[in-house]
């Protein structure tokens, strides 16, 4: 078991203690309430009953023990059975039953006993039951789904406040000469000024004002909190101070008010309760004591911020550009085939990204924001964003309050450790954090990394190669590599072959659809060239996060994949690109995993292969190679070749060598 969790355990035993110990007009219907809320949030019933009926034997009668011990029986065969009878999920209703359960235990003692409870008080037992049983299961579910939600949702404050209350009403005003009632009241005071701000701390010292004030018997202590509570929140605004500064300022400032005023402070019980209260927040584990910058602005990303309209005008300008030079490409060609319907389609895929943002957890929010505030950086937006292939993006806009200049690293660094999530810069951040507010940019790291080496020979050293390649990334974890063989040799057929991959480049970097890109260049490439001159086409769109592969190929030589100690062929019998309008491209889905090598050639290698079966060959040539590098591999491959052939290939010649390994 986890040392958190078992404190976690105690944590919620103590709590159930205290809210047994709650008795009002001789009721204890809190009890009922956290017990049901207890069971709603997935706590153990057992053990919170356990801690429940130890505050009410503590504080109660034996027959209030034997009252709320078959109350909590007859709940826990309910509770127990809320699956059986379609009860799961139906929490109000189950609040009901709770209550109705209750007034019926009230009504049986009522008759047996007359003197021991009245209608007013069961119909109040019953009414109690049902709204705390309401107000405790959204306290209880809230913490331990994201306990800042607190300081965002109105609900789960009020029903923090009110549990709160119940147990500081609950707790003994002294037990053998400790003070305990008024020591956990300003050291809970303390803790929600530190930690939640002005807001949660003024609210949560009228309650425990007020409670106090009721249970010594003295309005004075209400007035005194309130005015200690303000003063010492400004002070450590102006000063920006730690939790040690924070405490000296509360310590000073409420022995001021004891001194010129609020004698009560300062007797005997209240120097014992303060210094307990600060001994206890002064040596409180750093991870309860995390604060909550108010400041930043963490759900949104449609803001007024100048730095935010710099980082969305550069996409719009990235994207504009793209459609530009796919305009300039394909200018005067009826056979492109793009449609305003295509392009509305890209356009509207790229304002969902830009508005896509989750919510962070705000406990891991605020913990980011404060271990960037100790080293300096001041946020002012932490926005987290998941994309549209299920991959978080993080988007900080920070500066550095002052002293040095920050690497963007170290922010990406922290977030990872905090989140449990790999990220890496993107192309787009900033790279240093700097006196002026600026975007850091981050991705999620993918999973896989790709390794790559090319070689490319003519088939005449004095001529042009007619082969041309890409390697390349079209978007964040998705990498691009293409072969191009233009027909023949020389300068036409490099022109035709980078003629095919820019388009497809400009294309797909755009956000153009992999099978409609391929289609227009295609029927571009037809209609220009009237079938007279073609390209082949040879493929991969490699996914980094998953490993999986998109293999297209039209008229392209075989892909060689090596498995351990098997390959694997991937053939083409389709036309090349440019050939007819609508041809045939054919594509298929590999998944490919670490230490494993994508061979793509152009036919200028293969065919340089004297041998009669040229794949078999080159099958042997890759299982029988040693090399574990992709420039190794590559050259290794090559030289066997041009050996073979004597130095002279039949066609120009190109080789691609991945590798596909896990990252770190």
């Amino acid at each position: 078991m986890k040392v958190s969790k078992l404190f976690g355990g105690i944590g919620f035993f103590l709590v159930a203690i205290s809210v047994g110990l709650s008795f009002v007009w001789d009721i204890n219907a809190f009890s009922v309430g956290f017990l049901v809320a207890a069971c709603l949030a997935g706590e153990s019933m057992p053990v919170t009953a356990i801690g429940l009926l130890v505050g009410i034997a503590l504080t109660a009668s034996a027959f209030n023990v034997i009252k709320y011990s078959i109350i909590f029986m007859l709940l826990m065969v309910l509770l127990g059975l809320k699956n059986s009878i379609n009860l799961r999920g139906r929490d109000y209703l189950i609040a009901l039953l709770a209550g109705l359960i209750t007034g019926l235990v009230d009504i049986s003692v009522y008759l047996i006993y007359p003197d021991k409870i009245d209608v007013l008080m069961i119909l109040s037992e019953c009414v109690l039951v049902f709204s705390t049983s309401v107000i405790y299961y959204k306290c209880i579910n809230g913490f331990k789904e994201d306990y800042m939600k607190l300081v965002v949702e109105s609900e789960t404050l009020l029903s923090a406040l009110a549990l709160g209350a119940t147990m500081l009403w609950g707790l003994p005003v002294s037990v053998g000469g400790l003070v305990i009632a008024e020591s956990f009241a300003i050291f809970s005071m303390l803790y929600a000024d530190y930690k939640f701000g002005l807001g949660v701390g003024l609210s949560w010292t009228v309650i425990a004002g007020a409670v106090i004030s009721k249970k010594l018997g003295d309005t004075s202590f209400l007035l005194a909190w309130l005015i200690i509570s303000i003063a010492v929140y400004s002070i450590n605004s102006i000063i920006n101070g730690n939790r040690i500064i924070f405490s000296l300022v509360y310590i000073l400032v409420y022995y001021a008010a004891g001194l010129s005023y609020f004698d009560v402070l300062i007797v005997d019980d209240g120097n014992k309760a303060v210094l307990s209260a600060l001994l206890v927040f002064v040596f409180a584990p750093n991870v309860m004591m995390i604060r909550v910058d108010s400041g930043a602005v963490t759900d949104e990303l449609s803001n007024n911020s100048p730095e935010w309209a710099r980082l969305i005008i550069g996409r719009i300008n990235n994207l504009a550009l793209a459609f530009k030079r796919i305009e300039y490409t394909f200018a005067g060609e009826t056979g492109s085939g793009i449609g305003f319907n295509d392009v509305g389609e890209i356009i509207e895929n790229f304002t969902n990204q830009l508005d896509n943002t989750v919510q962070l957890k705000k406990t891991i929010e605020a913990k980011i924001i404060e271990e960037l505030s100790s080293r300096d950086i001041q946020v002012k937006n932490l926005i987290l964003v998941k994309n549209q292939d299920e991959r978080y993006e993080v988007y900080l806009n920070a500066r550095v309050r002052r002293g040095r200049l920050i690497a963007a690293d170290t922010v990406r660094k922290l977030i990872e450790n905090e989140m449990k999530i790999p990220f890496e810069l993107k192309e787009e951040s900033r790279m240093i954090v700097s006196k002026n507010y600026e975007i850091i940019c981050m991705n999620e790291k993918p999973d896989y990394r790709c390794f790559t080496a090319v070689r490319r020979l003519s088939m005449y050293e004095d001529s042009v190669s007619g082969d041309n390649f890409y390697i390349g990334d079209i978007k964040s974890g998705q990498k691009l590599i293409v072969i191009a063989d233009g027909m023949g040799n020389g300068e036409k057929a490099a022109k035709d072959s980078n003629q095919l991959i820019e388009s497809l480049e400009e294309l797909l970097s755009a956000g153009f659809d992999k099978d409609m890109s391929i289609r227009v260049v295609n029927s571009y490439l037809a209609d220009k060239n009237r079938g007279e001159s073609f390209s082949t086409l040879d493929m991969l769109i490699l996914d980094l996060y998953t490993g999986c592969g998109r293999i297209y190929k039209q008229g392209a030589a075989t892909t060689f994949i090596k498995r351990g100690d098997w390959i694997e062929l991937i053939k083409s019998t389709s036309l090349p690109v440019g050939v007819v309008e609508g041809a045939v491209c054919e594509k298929c889905i590999k998944k490919f995993y670490s230490g494993e090598f994508i061979i793509m050639v152009s036919d200028g290698l293969l065919e340089s292969i004297i041998f009669e079966n040229k794949e078999d060959y080159m099958k042997e040539l890759i299982l029988n190679s040693k090399e574990d590098e992709p420039s190794e591999l590559a050259d290794a491959i090559l030289d066997n070749i041009r050996s073979l052939s004597g130095n002279r290939m039949k066609d120009d010649a190109t080789i691609i060598v991945c590798k596909i390994v896990k990252s770190l």
